[in-house]
């Protein structure tokens, strides 16, 4: 089960009291601005980062019509303005808009065809061989893996 970090959570987004489900709202929440808070992507991490192991999770997207599941690097960006070069947007993630499904990240889109609609995503992280994996939880069907060397931790 993944714990999300309310200090992380884009302005739009609200969390559940149990902090396990997350919504986009209509506009975005006064909250107080922190170095951890993404303020351009829609975007809120897991308490918990990952340095070392094996470790898988689950998402439940539901029939929600956009969205997005993956994993961030420590130091993502995370402002619309970064502070120095060595701030990238690392994040790796599967998504869709409602039409196309694709797996993202700050260089490269993936057009994905997956056999039938998930609702519910399997997410396998194992750290040292650097391999992030993406799976229908229902089905067991592999939808994408992204290769990467993480070198930090690493945030559902």
């Amino acid at each position: 089960d993944v714990t999300l970090d309310p200090d992380t959570a884009h302005p739009r987004l609200s969390l559940s009291l149990d902090r396990r489900s997350v919504k986009l709202g209509e506009r975005r929440q006064d909250l107080p601005d922190n170095p951890k808070r993404f303020d351009s992507d829609y975007c809120v991490l897991g308490s918990q980062g990952f340095a070392a192991g094996r470790h898988y999770w689950e998402v439940e997207v539901g029939g929600r019509r956009g969205w997005a599941v993956g994993a961030a690097r420590e130091t993502a960006r995370r402002k619309e303005k970064t502070t120095g070069p060595h701030q990238k947007r690392e994040i790796w993630c599967v998504g869709t808009n409602g039409k196309k499904y694709q797996a993202l990240t700050a260089t490269e889109q993936t057009s994905l065809s997956p056999g039938e609609r998930p609702r519910r995503f399997g997410v396998y992280l194992d750290y040292e061989r650097g391999q992030l994996c993406f799976y229908n939880a229902e089905s067991m069907t592999h939808i994408h893996t992204f290769n990467a060397s993480f070198r930090e931790r690493i945030f559902p």
